[in-house]
């Protein structure tokens, strides 16, 4: 799905369908922090230019996914934990103030039925043991707060510049396997809405979104090769891809 500012940057149909297709592989881990990517063997595979390709890559750059050295190579970049603590810090208090606006609307059945069917699909993909369509519904159930208050363009903005953050996020999902309780989270935050009650739907989505905090503190030590050190970016082209060859089952199979 992408967000407002993504699709006025992005009017090239194959540039889009690039983009698209390594910032999934990204985001899910099927490319690994530290890989190094070619324009010209992605181009062979998709059967096109490496003008698209080299576009997609400078956008992928931008939302910090890609790391690109003239003279070098382009790799998959390390998962900078400041980035990511400042979108967490960004969109609870966005995301609470929207909330409380929601709430005080207050939202109608229709908006709140649909929010139920939005969470009844995300149960079922936890069924499927589908992650990319879990988080696809995870995304879709808070974005329809923002939606029922018209802050599409706010939802949008916070989307744009979460790419690390979403990174995370699947990483979190493949080890921990909280499916379950995150859907449980969901429902609660849902049902405060719809009673009314914004000290129990404002207590639900805390926990909600920061329990990254101490899920990314784990994290950290256990993939202290994946992680920016001090802010500043690593040598990918060598340790980086070792790193990224001996871990990389360990990353698919937790």
């Amino acid at each position: 799905m992408l967000s407002y500012f993504d699709m006025s940057e992005l009017k090239d149909g194959v540039t889009r369908q690039v983009y698209l297709a390594l910032r999934r592989d990204i985001l899910n881990w099927r490319l690994l922090p530290g890989r190094r990517l070619s324009e010209k063997d992605i181009a062979g595979r998709m059967n096109i230019s490496k003008t698209p390709v080299r576009e997609a890559f400078i956008k992928l750059q931008a939302e910090g996914l890609l790391e690109i050295r003239p003279q070098r190579g382009t790799y998959i970049s390390l998962m900078d934990m400041e980035q990511i603590e400042e979108v967490r810090f960004t969109r609870f208090c966005v995301e609470s103030t929207v909330l409380s606006l929601f709430i005080s609307s207050p939202p109608d059945e229709k908006t709140l039925s649909a929010m139920d069917s939005i969470l009844d699909t995300q149960e079922q993909t936890i069924a499927d043991r589908d992650v990319d369509g879990f988080v696809e519904s995870d995304d879709f159930f808070h974005r329809e707060f923002f939606l029922a208050c018209r802050k599409a363009r706010t939802w949008s903005f916070i989307d744009h510049f979460s790419a690390q953050y979403k990174r995370l996020r699947y990483l979190s999902l493949k080890n921990y396997l909280d499916f379950g309780k995150v859907l449980v989270e969901h429902r609660a935050i849902l049902s405060a809405c719809r009673h009314g009650d914004s000290h129990d739907a404002l207590h639900w989505l805390s926990m909600h979104l920061n329990k990254i905090l101490g899920e990314s503190e784990h994290l950290r030590e256990k993939f202290p090769e994946y992680i920016m050190k001090s802010g500043t970016p690593r040598d990918t082209d060598t340790a980086g891809t070792e790193a990224t060859e001996a871990t990389e089952a360990t990353v698919q199979e937790a």
